[in-house]
């Protein structure tokens, strides 16, 4: 559970460099991405559903890694329609990953009948959830009603460092309940 900590530290959190017109995430998302990868792999005979990911966290490693070169050595761009669309295809494949986790997460518990947090884990995804539906809105819009939209962008802006802060710690202590499963100190889930 640790590896799906860091994983989703790494594709939630950007720290970005800025040298003259580039910018480059010091925190790669393919990194993340690698790091859930192991995850899913370390806890594949826990559940079924992170065996059933894997292809989806290989297809984004490799895609967020030749964003992050091309981003390195500035030949990507954006703003225009297709990077829109690509932004809107991996962030749904990020967000169904996210997903799928949790839903692994969720068996567990079942499993070993205790709390791993998956409810805090499912809280945090739906905050997730709406503000890229705002925010994806808020992109086909901004350019028609830019002086209302700007505040709305701020307000979402926050939503999604919320809701990205939320699952961070909702992992963080789903990854401490779950170690404390394995040394024995179980934490039986009220039923």
């Amino acid at each position: 559970m640790g590896k799906f900590f860091w994983g989703f530290f790494f594709i939630y959190l950007n720290f970005n460099l800025s040298v003259n017109a580039h910018t480059l995430n010091v925190l790669p998302e393919f990194v993340g991405y690698f790091l859930l990868l192991q995850g899913l792999r370390e806890l594949e005979e826990e559940s079924g559903v992170f065996s059933d990911t894997r292809p989806f966290v290989v297809g984004m490693t490799v895609y967020t890694a030749i964003l992050w070169v091309g981003a390195l050595l500035g030949v990507t761009g954006a703003g225009s329609l297709l990077s829109i669309l690509l932004s809107l295809v991996s962030t749904a494949v990020s967000l169904y990953i996210s997903w799928s986790i949790i839903q692994g997460v969720r068996e567990m518990e079942e499993r070993h009948q205790a709390d791993l947090n998956s409810a805090g884990m499912s809280l945090a995804w739906k905050v997730l959830l709406v503000a890229d539906i705002v925010s994806y809105v808020l992109t086909l819009v901004l350019p028609v009603v830019v002086v209302a939209v700007a505040l709305v962008a701020v307000l979402v802006g926050i939503l999604l460092l919320v809701g990205s802060l939320m699952l961070l710690v909702a992992f963080w202590r789903g990854k401490k309940c779950w170690e404390a499963v394995q040394v024995g100190t179980i934490h039986v889930k009220d039923e």
